[in-house]
C-alpha cells in the first residue's frame, strides 16, 4: 500500500470514530479496530469533541458512553459534577480503566455550586420575626444585624437522606445547639440529667416554652444513638416522637445530646440552613464576604462513581467529595485504587437499616446507615486499596458479599451520628480487611453485626490494621466489634493494633476485640492493645448465655492489666494461652502459658509503643507451639505475645512514607518550649496563639496526610493545631483535631487528611487564638495515603 493509500485509509478510521463519538452510538467495527483506545477528558473540552488528548470530552461521563473493553478514560486536573455510571463492564483480561492524568487532582462531587447570593436584611429578619415569635433577639437575628448572613434560592434535592453545604471544598456545620465546633467526631454536645423513654431535662435548656417545637434531638445514650422530633418543649426539659424503646432517654452514664432544624440558631461563622418549603439557603459567610461565584455547593447526588451492574472496572487515582462510590451485588473484578474520598455520606436521622435480616426490634436503629452509607464494596473478587476516606455520618465502607477486598487505605472521622455503621463494615464472607488504618469513628473501627451481617461471618481475614480513637459517641463498643450469636468460625483476627480509644470510651468496655452477647468460634492472635482499652486485646461477653470454640493465642496488652477479659456466663472449649496479660479464668477456659502481670514483661520501649521484647524479657521461651501465631520463634521454645523475640517486628496500617520531622527541629517560634519526655525531646506549651515553624520540609508528591506523634491531655481533647504553608498567616491546608491519650507524655500517632500538596515548603503549625494548650508533639510527617 503506497503511504498516500495508508493516509487516506486513517482519515477515514478517524472519521468514523468522530462521527461514532458524536452520535453517541455503540462502538463502530472501524473503532473496535483500534481497541484499546485513550480518550481523555478535561473542564475545557466539549462533549462534541472526539475525546483526543488535543480535543478532550468536557464530562467524564462522555468517555462512559463510548468506553469499551480495554479502553481508558484519563481525566484532567478539575471539579466534575456528576454522577460517573460505565455504560458497559469491561473484561478480566481488558477492564474498562478511569484514571487522573499524571499530577492532575480530579474530584468528583456531589455538590453543585449555589449562585444568587443576597444578604439578608433587616426588611427580611421582620418578615421571618413575623413567621417564627422566637426569631427575635436569637443568635440568627444578631447574626443578620452583623451584615455577615446572605441568603440563595436552590432546589436541593429532596430524596437525599441528608444535606451538605460546602465552602471552597470544605464541609460546613448545619446550625444547632449547642455549637458544636469543628471537630467531627467528638463535638461539643449538651448532657441531660435525667430523662424517661422519650423525655429528657437538662438545666441548659434555658430557651423559653414552645422553642424547642419541631425541632430534631439526636441523643446518644450507652450504646444507642437515636434521633426524633420534639413535641413539646418547656424550660428545662424537652419530649419528642419517633424514638426506638431500646435504652430511651435516662442517662445510663450519660445521655449527651443536640437539637436542630431551627432557623433562629444559626450564630457562627460558616453555619447553614436549608428552609425546605421555600427552598432557600442561609449561610453565615465563613469570611464575612458575600459568597463569591463558586464558592458555595449544596449536595444534590448521592453517588459519584455508579459501578452498580458493572464488572471489571479500575478507577485510579480520583478524588471523591460529597457523594461515594459503589458496586453491587453482581460485580465482580472491580478495583478501587488510589481513591481519596471527603464526606462521603450525610444522613440526617437514624433510621433502621432497610436490610437488616433479623427482625427489627426495638433496637433496630442501632443498624441506622449499616448497608446504606460509605463506599459500598458489594459483589465479589472487588478490590479498595491504598486509599483515603475522611468523613461520614455512617460507614468508611460497607463490604458485603463474597471475597472482597479493602486494603492499604486511611479511613478517618467516620461513623458520626454513632450507630453500629463503622469505618469498615462487614457482612457476607471471605473478605480480606488488611493494612487499613480507622481513626476516629463514633463507635467501632470494624463492625460485624447480626442484625445486617447474619448469624454466620466466615472466612474472613481482619489483619495488620491499626484501629484507634473509637467509641467517640456511645460507650460498651471496641476496636473490633462482633455481635450478637455470631458464628465467626474460619474467620481470624490477627496482627491488629489497638489503642488509645476516646477518653469517652473507657468509662465502658472499649477492648481491641469485642466477642459480645455468645458470639462464638473466634480465633484471635498475634494481637497488641495498648493505653485504656480497659479490657485489653479480647473481651468475651456471652452475656449470661454461653460461648464456645474461642482460640485466643499470643496478645499483648501493652499497658493495660488485662488482655484477654471475660464477663458472665457459660463457656466451653476455650483456650487462652500464650498471652501478656491477666486473662479470664471461668470454668470451661483452658488458660496456660500466660505471662502476668504486664508490668514484668519487659517491653523494648513502651514510650513510643514498642512492645517487642527485651533480651531479658520473662515471655521468652514461656509459650508453647500453636501455629500460626508462633510461626517464626528463634528461640527453643516461643514467646509469650504478640512479638516472636528475634523476629522481624510486625507493623499493623496503612503504608505512610514520609521525612519524619522531629518536633523540636524548629526554625522559628512564638510560645512554645522543649522538654525532655519517655520518647525524647518534645516541643510543648502550645497555647492560643502560639505557633512553630520549620523550613523546608519536603511534602514529596501530591501529600495528602499530616501524621504526627502526640500527646494531649483528655482536658485538652479535641483542640486543633492549624497547618499552614509558608508563613503563619499563609494558606491553611488541614487541622489535627487531636484526641486525647490521657497524658501529655503518653504520646500516640495521629492523623488529618490535607489539601494535596508537593515540594518543599515552610510550615507553620499554629494553635489558634484563645483556646488553651493542646499537648506536646515529638514529630511530624506528610504523606500520601497508600504509599
Amino acid at each position: 500500500m503506497s503511504n498516500r493509500s495508508r493516509s487516506r485509509g486513517a482519515v477515514l478510521a478517524a472519521a468514523a470514530v468522530f462521527l461514532s463519538l458524536g452520535s453517541g452510538t455503540l462502538a463502530t467495527s472501524a473503532q473496535a479496530a483500534t481497541r484499546p483506545h485513550t480518550f481523555h477528558v478535561s473542564p475545557s473540552g466539549s462533549d462534541r469533541h472526539a475525546g483526543t488528548e488535543r480535543s478532550p470530552f468536557r464530562t467524564i461521563n462522555r468517555c462512559s458512553a463510548v468506553m469499551s473493553a480495554g479502553d481508558r478514560c484519563v481525566i484532567a486536573s478539575g471539579t466534575y459534577h456528576e454522577t460517573v455510571a460505565p455504560a458497559r463492564s469491561g473484561t478480566a483480561g481488558a477492564p474498562i480503566t478511569y484514571a487522573a492524568a499524571p499530577g492532575a487532582h480530579v474530584v468528583v462531587d456531589g455538590a453543585d455550586p449555589v449562585t444568587g447570593w443576597k444578604a439578608v436584611t433587616g426588611k427580611d429578619l421582620n418578615s421571618l420575626e413575623h413567621d417564627d415569635p422566637f426569631m427575635a433577639g436569637s443568635d440568627f437575628a444578631t447574626a443578620v444585624a452583623s451584615g455577615q448572613v446572605y441568603r440563595a434560592h436552590v432546589r436541593i434535592n429532596p430524596r437525599l437522606t441528608g444535606n451538605q453545604v460546602f465552602w471552597k471544598g470544605a464541609a460546613q456545620i448545619e446550625a444547632q445547639w449547642p455549637y458544636p465546633g469543628d471537630n467531627v467526631s467528638s463535638p461539643t454536645l449538651a448532657s441531660a440529667q435525667s430523662g424517661t423513654t422519650d423525655s429528657l431535662s437538662d438545666t441548659a435548656l434555658t430557651q423559653p416554652a414552645g422553642f424547642w417545637k419541631g425541632a430534631q434531638l439526636t441523643a446518644h445514650n450507652w450504646f444507642v444513638s437515636e434521633t426524633g422530633t420534639v413535641t413539646d418543649s418547656q424550660v428545662g426539659t424537652i419530649t419528642a416522637a419517633g424514638l426506638p424503646t431500646c435504652v430511651g432517654l435516662s442517662p445510663n452514664q450519660s445521655t449527651n445530646y443536640s437539637l436542630k432544624g431551627k432557623l433562629a440558631l444559626l450564630g457562627r461563622p460558616g453555619e447553614w440552613f436549608y428552609q425546605a418549603p421555600s427552598h432557600t439557603l442561609y449561610l453565615y459567610s465563613p469570611d464575612g464576604a458575600k459568597p463569591s461565584a463558586g464558592s458555595v455547593a449544596a449536595k444534590q447526588r448521592a453517588v459519584a462513581i455508579d459501578l452498580s451492574g458493572r464488572s471489571h472496572i479500575t478507577v485510579e487515582g480520583l478524588g471523591i467529595r460529597g457523594a461515594t462510590a459503589r458496586t453491587s451485588e453482581t460485580s465482580t473484578g472491580v478495583v478501587l485504587d488510589g481513591i481519596v474520598a471527603h464526606d462521603i455520606s450525610s444522613d440526617a436521622e437514624l433510621q433502621p437499616d432497610p436490610a437488616m435480616v433479623t427482625a427489627p426490634d426495638g433496637c433496630a436503629v442501632l443498624t441506622a446507615g449499616e448497608t446504606t452509607s460509605g463506599i459500598l464494596l458489594q459483589g465479589h473478587g472487588n478490590v479498595l486499596r491504598d486509599s483515603l476516606i475522611d468523613g461520614s455520618t455512617g460507614n468508611g465502607v460497607v463490604v458485603s458479599g463474597r471475597a472482597n477486598t479493602v486494603a492499604n487505605t486511611t479511613i478517618l472521622h467516620v461513623d458520626t451520628l454513632g450507630s453500629y455503621a463503622a469505618g469498615i463494615n462487614v457482612l457476607g464472607s471471605d473478605h480480606s480487611i488488611v493494612h487499613n488504618t480507622v481513626q476516629s469513628s463514633g463507635r467501632s473501627s470494624i463492625n460485624i453485626d447480626n442484625k445486617v451481617a447474619g448469624f454466620t461471618s466466615a472466612g474472613h481475614t481482619i489483619a495488620y490494621n491499626d484501629l484507634s480513637d473509637y467509641d467517640n459517641l456511645v460507650v460498651d463498643g471496641g476496636a473490633v466489634y462482633v455481635c450478637c450469636s455470631v458464628d465467626l468460625a474460619t474467620t481470624v483476627i490477627h496482627h491488629n493494633q489497638f489503642h488509645d480509644p476516646s477518653p469517652f470510651a473507657h468509662t465502658a468496655p472499649a477492648p481491641g476485640v469485642y466477642l459480645d452477647n455468645s458470639t462464638y468460634n473466634a480465633t484471635v492472635y498475634d494481637n497488641v492493645a495498648w493505653n485504656r482499652t480497659t479490657y485489653g486485646a479480647v473481651l468475651i461477653n456471652p452475656n449470661g448465655q454461653s460461648t464456645s470454640g474461642n482460640r485466643i493465642y499470643n496478645n499483648t496488652s501493652g499497658t493495660d492489666t488485662n488482655v484477654a477479659s471475660t464477663f458472665g456466663g457459660t463457656f466451653s472449649d476455650t483456650e487462652i494461652v500464650n498471652n501478656i496479660g491477666v486473662t479470664g479464668n471461668d470454668p470451661g477456659i483452658t488458660n496456660s502459658n500466660n505471662v502476668t502481670p504486664v508490668s514484668s514483661a519487659r517491653f523494648t520501649n513502651p514510650a513510643v509503643n514498642d512492645f517487642t521484647l527485651q533480651a531479658d524479657s520473662p515471655a521468652r521461651n514461656a509459650g508453647v507451639v500453636h501455629p500460626p501465631a508462633t510461626d517464626g520463634y528463634q528461640d527453643p521454645s516461643p514467646s509469650a505475645g504478640a512479638y516472636q523475640y528475634g523476629a522481624p517486628k510486625w507493623v499493623g496500617g496503612a503504608t505512610r512514607v514520609g521525612r519524619q520531622v522531629e518536633g523540636e527541629a524548629y526554625t522559628s517560634s512564638s510560645g512554645v518550649s522543649d522538654h525532655a519526655a519517655g520518647s525524647g525531646t518534645v516541643v510543648g506549651s502550645i497555647d492560643g496563639g502560639d505557633w512553630i515553624g520549620y523550613d523546608d520540609v519536603d511534602f514529596g508528591s501530591d501529600a495528602d496526610l499530616f501524621t504526627a506523634f502526640v500527646g494531649v491531655d483528655d482536658a485538652y481533647a479535641g483542640k486543633g493545631i492549624e497547618i499552614h504553608l509558608d508563613s503563619v498567616t499563609g494558606p491553611r491546608i488541614g487541622v489535627l483535631h487531636v484526641a486525647g491519650t490521657g497524658g501529655f507524655d503518653t504520646l500516640s500517632v495521629q492523623s488529618t487528611s490535607i489539601t494535596p500538596t508537593s515540594g518543599h515548603h515552610k510550615v507553620f503549625l499554629v494553635a489558634p487564638g484563645g483556646q488553651p494548650g493542646f499537648g506536646n508533639i515529638d514529630y511530624f510527617s506528610f504523606n500520601h495515603a497508600g504509599r
